[in-house]
């Protein structure tokens, strides 16, 4: 008697330690599809339905569940706080809504890219002493030389009331801005005055141009979305956005030849001097991983996979 409880008490235990590896299982999956907003709600410590409760109240109120996603999703790549007003939603002219990131969003991104090594401004005056340029000077501290970008008075002044109360700061997070962007590679948020895809608001107030966003059903047949749980075809996003640059450029794909941004030179740049100072596989691992998502044209996509090459044979990991 007492061998069979043994037995029978040996085989619930088994059952048991079954059930809570599949429990763990599950779990574990759950987690590994957390949307875009689970990881917000991660990120500042608060519960997804809270914040989701509160963002479309507030700072994101207005938008359509697709933008929502667009805007938790620019957010989170760049470490943004939109319940600090980081990061917001603005309506647009003629609908749907524009993501903008206030010049303290930006300070933030620059501050906490690893390798900002400071900034400097230089006033550009005529003979008058009237400002009509400032000059900012950014500081890598993986580049011998630093980044310098000039922007202009009357290029850049704008109608709202910040841009008549206050021009000369207003330049100045212009000339920030502009000059971040070309230092440290930053895509997917834009300055007023730059393509129509995002805009940055700089210091509140301004009027945002004329915008027309995707409709939900627009964005139904180009990209495999779910409300529900935020989650999309990152693919097909991707797809959609490349013939968004070219019917805005009026060629297609195979007309750009290699030609590419600034922001692509400067991205290629960071990830070869990545592999430059890669010490083990790890390194060279992660950088593969940013080329996945950077999508480069081919000429720069393929000096990274060179320089990733001479990493895995300089550190002794010729394999993947």
């Amino acid at each position: 008697m007492g061998t069979v409880q043994t037995a029978r008490s040996r085989a619930l235990a088994a059952q048991d330690d079954a059930i809570a590896s599949n429990v763990a299982k599950i779990e574990a999956a759950r987690q590994s599809r957390a949307t875009a907003i689970d990881l917000m709600a991660s990120r500042l410590n608060v519960t997804t339905s809270t914040l989701t409760g509160t963002l479309k109240n507030t700072v994101f109120k207005g938008a359509s569940d697709a933008e929502f996603v667009a805007l938790v999703l620019v957010a989170n790549a760049y470490g943004l706080n939109p319940l600090t007003k980081e990061i917001y939603a603005f309506p647009a002219k003629g609908g749907g809504i524009i993501p903008y990131v206030s010049i303290d969003g930006w300070v933030r991104i620059v501050n906490e890219h690893p390798a900002f090594d400071g900034i400097e401004f230089n006033d550009i005056v005529d003979e008058k002493g009237n400002l009509y340029a400032i000059e900012s000077v950014i500081y890598r501290r993986d580049r011998s030389r630093p980044i310098k970008v000039t922007e202009y008075m009357d290029e850049c002044r704008g109608q709202g009331p910040s841009w008549q109360k206050t021009p000369k700061r207003m330049l100045r997070h212009r000339a920030m801005i502009q000059g971040a962007r070309i230092a440290f590679g930053f895509s997917g948020i834009y300055a007023e005055g730059d393509e129509p895809i995002g805009y940055v608001q700089q210091d509140g107030g301004e009027t945002a141009r004329s915008v027309t966003l995707p409709t939900r059903q627009q964005l139904a047949e180009h990209v495999n979305y779910d409300p529900e749980t935020g989650e999309i075809d990152e693919a097909a996003a991707r797809a959609l956005d490349s013939e968004s640059f070219a019917a805005m450029e009026g060629r297609s794909t195979a007309d750009h030849g290699d030609q590419f941004t600034t922001e692509d030179v400067a991205t290629a740049d960071d990830l070869i001097a990545r592999c430059a100072r890669a010490t083990v596989l790890a390194d060279v691992k992660a950088v593969e991983a940013s080329l996945e998502t950077a999508l480069l044209p081919d000429v720069l996509a393929g000096k990274v996979e060179d320089a990733l090459a001479a990493a895995r044979v300089r550190i002794g990991g010729n394999s993947r």
